[in-house]
């Protein structure tokens, strides 16, 4: 049947593999972080935009690598010292590290991150972890997948991983085995574009951080959807190997947005130009997805205070189990 179809896009599972090789023989220069703060997902939950907003704090020194995705494999302990040279540290300035990394909730595919993570004892962490309704989170991950090349439409099926992905109560709990509830944030980003000020307040003062500093445009959009209508060709050059060095290694934070902003804007209204895929979800594919999730609805909203009513208009009570 259409939904039982297993579709495991090789991308997800891997978490973005390419920038292994700078924890490879690396020292870290000068002081280090021992204090961290890890966006931990959910992909295609507006952790990009989290991110770059966050990182013009200037108590927190931000990752030089995005989504380094280091806690996804087994290391040797010295290869700690590379993931601590990710951060320009310094001493008296800075006071939490950050980093991005969606593939530390993509369990069962990537297992073991929280192990990993307490296993390696290089301090205290903080784990943020961004929800997002999990239909229009699933229709953004088939979006993308279809645009970039390594998904397939919805009339194939519906990916088992992006259902599994949007298990947030199972993510969390695999976490709760090594770390405290107390050192995690839960928010949605529905309640995030409602009130970002009063959200990165909050944050702030979960990350021990001068909860009044004042960012800057907290309400632009940096991962706009729109960037997935631009034609074909933009597709295969932004997707390519050579567009994803480009953009991982020598584009900062600031030129991807201003990029990425610029081909949504010249994209804007031409859907029809790049329709190479269904990617949302039918009533009946809706319906579907709640029953997988329900009982995972339910122990977010019981376990986690999670008010899925509130903010994704889901009823997790009212939800009936397969």
């Amino acid at each position: 049947m259409w939904w039982q179809a297993p579709v495991i896009f090789q991308p997800f599972v891997t978490g973005h593999m390419k920038d292994r090789e700078i924890f490879a023989d690396v020292s870290p220069v000068g002081e280090v972080p021992d204090r961290f703060a890890l966006i931990i997902g959910a992909m295609k939950g507006g952790t990009t935009s989290l991110y770059e907003i966050l990182s013009q704090h200037n108590e927190i020194c931000s990752s030089k690598v995005k989504e380094p995705d280091y806690f996804t494999e087994d290391r040797s302990d010295d290869s700690y010292g590379g993931y601590l040279s990710l951060w320009d540290w310094k001493q008296g300035v800075h006071s939490i590290g950050l980093e991005s990394s969606v593939a530390y909730t993509k369990a069962p595919y990537i297992s073991g991150v929280p192990e990993r993570i307490h296993k390696a004892a290089l301090g205290q962490f903080r784990f943020i972890y961004m929800l997002r309704n999990p239909l229009r989170r699933i229709e953004s991950q088939v979006r993308h997948g279809v645009f970039a090349g390594w998904g397939k439409s919805l009339d194939h099926s519906i990916p088992e991983d992006a259902i599994n992905f949007s298990r947030y109560a199972m993510q969390l709990e695999g976490f709760l085995e090594y770390f405290s509830l107390n050192d995690i944030m839960l928010v949605t980003l529905e309640e995030f574009k409602q009130d970002p000020h009063a959200v990165l307040f909050r944050m702030c003062q979960f990350l021990e951080v001068d909860e009044r500093f004042e960012f800057k445009d907290v309400e632009g959009v940096r991962n706009s959807g729109d960037f997935f209508n631009s034609t074909e060709n933009i597709a295969r050059i932004t997707q390519s190997g050579f567009g994803q060095f480009i953009s991982g290694k020598l584009l900062s934070p600031k030129t991807k947005a201003w990029l990425r902003g610029c081909i949504a804007r010249l994209s804007k209204g031409k859907e029809e130009v790049s329709n190479i895929g269904r990617w949302q979800l039918t009533t009946n594919e809706q319906n579907f997805i709640l029953s997988e999730l329900a009982e995972d609805m339910k122990r977010l909203e019981s376990d986690f205070g999670v008010d899925t009513k509130k903010y994704w208009n889901i009823e997790a009570g009212k939800l009936k189990d397969n």
